[in-house]
């Protein structure tokens, strides 16, 4: 883990002690909400281009995402068939004071649209050949397709080498695809509460982050395998164990994305199961028609991972918090302990947003795509068409021996138009969760065993020594080009767990 200064910590505290408004700054097409109780604005025409600037902040100097003159990222809406427009403008400095895994950061950006089946090529998710260094900008223009799956994803900054560092900062923000009601129409009329969880950074021996240890209520005693003391809490949009206000018995509709590079977040509310309406930005009824939603005590998001779910306030007069369990990351992984992340409110100002009963994407209808599960048989039978190998040593992270290099050619070629067999295997001793841009794909199979219920995702984990089989999702022509895929741990990705595919 990477030190900061005190002042960041400090910083952090100072959100924890001012009063939050949970709901953040969220995009309606490209406008932001405005403070709590000031009536909600017309929706603007999503023709006009979000500018979105990378700066860095002039206290901590750490790199952060600057909207309308504040640092506050916003979360961006669009319906399926619109087009997603951003004038990136990179305004951070040229010579930076935070050190990435090659040494100094040169604080070089641009942006990777998580999780949608959009174009991995200029000017759409393009992360390989769209850079913009200091000074420079980026114009982005990304079709959403009419069948993209309606739920949530996320953006963040993706330069190879610098991935890690720029999103510990808190380059990141949600997007949002309308129409998820159209698979569980309860959610019309519920409040809508996004939360994006990030780091705050913990200094051994310093009194700022004890406090900040004690806020979350950290164990302790050892959680896992992994050696050494914590170096991360979770956030939530930007504030430490915040207060959510939700009345007893009441629903809401909450919107989760891990967005720390690194940590785990095993999810659970002490009061209540959750109802599971999406993951990773995939409605379970998506594919699933007769099944859209389904109750969890808890469920593991790995870093990048997204969460989508009904919450009930505690009717039992109980108190209630929305906590992170701990997570075993392997004898070589990072101490993921146990901690409080928000805290459940039944006497709080109900400011929420309740979602409309009607949204702009009500009027299209719900797409499905179901996949039988005879042709799932079918592609069990066949051995896998391509298998991903994470490996490590002490001089880096590699998939299938080879460490990645910008100047790669693609490892892979696969023909869009299929379904197709992989299998993701980890030989290392720490957790590492598998991400591909432009598909998701179904995870069935576990150390050769299939899996009763299996999910659609785009990042999943896999324990030191695991397999998993997946049936990876490449029918869409539009993804034609060259992508990439990667261990989502930043770190790893910078370090050179990650390689390219060509999609013909």
């Amino acid at each position: 883990m990477k030190t900061r200064s005190l002042g960041r910590a400090l910083r952090t505290l100072g959100l924890f002690a001012c009063a939050f408004a949970l709901a953040g700054e969220i995009l309606s097409a490209q406008a932001a909400l405005p403070p709590i109780g000031v009536p909600l604005p017309k929706p603007p025409d999503v023709r006009t281009p979000l500018v979105l600037s990378a700066v860095n902040d002039p206290v901590s100097g750490r790199g952060a995402f600057s909207f309308e003159g504040r640092e506050v990222p916003p979360v961006i809406r669009v319906s399926p068939g619109q087009k997603l427009r951003i004038t990136y403008l990179n305004r951070m400095r040229a010579s930076s004071g935070e050190v990435c895994v090659d040494g100094p950061c040169m604080n070089m950006s641009n942006l990777h649209f998580h999780g949608l089946h959009v174009s991995p090529e200029s000017p759409q998710d393009d992360v390989i050949s769209m850079m913009a260094m200091p000074g420079e900008s980026l114009r982005y223009t990304v079709d959403i397709p009419l069948n993209q799956p309606s739920g949530l994803y996320w953006y963040h900054t993706h330069p190879h080498g610098e991935s890690y560092q720029q999103d510990l900062d808190g380059m990141s923000g949600a997007i949002v695809v309308e129409g998820i009601e159209r698979y569980v129409p309860e959610l019309r009329g519920l409040k809508e509460q996004i939360l994006i969880l990030r780091d705050a950074e913990l200094h051994q021996g310093d009194e700022a982050s004890k406090r900040l240890t004690a806020a979350v209520d950290i164990s302790q005693t050892t959680c896992g395998e992994a050696t050494g003391d914590p170096g991360r809490i979770f956030t939530v949009n930007g504030a430490v164990r915040p207060k959510i206000a939700i009345a007893p018995g009441e629903k809401q509709f909450w919107r989760i994305v891990n967005a720390s590079p690194d940590l785990y977040a095993d999810l659970m509310i002490d009061s209540e199961d959750m109802i599971t309406v999406a993951l990773d930005g995939m409605p379970l009824g998506y594919h699933n028609p007769d099944r859209p939603t389904e109750s969890a005590q808890h469920v593991l998001l790995a870093p990048a991972g997204r969460l989508e779910v009904i919450v009930t306030g505690s009717t039992s007069g109980a108190k209630a918090s929305l906590r992170s369990l701990c997570v075993n990351t392997g004898p070589d992984g990072d101490p993921n302990p146990a901690m409080v992340i928000a805290d459940l409110d039944p006497a709080g100002r109900q400011d929420a947003p309740t979602r409309s009963k009607h949204g702009a994407a009500d009027s299209q209808k719900a797409v499905y795509r179901h996949l039988s599960s005879q042709a799932v048989k079918d592609l069990e039978k066949r051995d896998a068409a391509f298998v991903v190998n994470f490996t490590e040593d002490k001089n880096g992270f590699y998939i299938n021996n080879k460490k990645y290099q910008p100047s790669d050619d693609p490892m892979v070629t696969v023909k869009t138009g299929s379904y197709v067999h992989w299998q993701v295997v980890n030989r290392t001793h720490e957790v590492h969760p598998f991400h591909i841009h432009q598909v998701h794909f179904l995870v069935y199979g576990n150390d050769g065993t299939s899996i009763s219920n299996p999910k659609w995702m785009d990042t999943v984990n896999l324990e030191p020594g695991q397999s998993l089989d997946l049936i990876m999702d490449f029918m869409d022509p539009i993804i034609r080009g060259i992508s990439v895929f990667h261990c989502h741990l930043l770190k790893h990705e910078d370090k050179g767990m990650m390689a390219k595919i060509r999609f013909e």
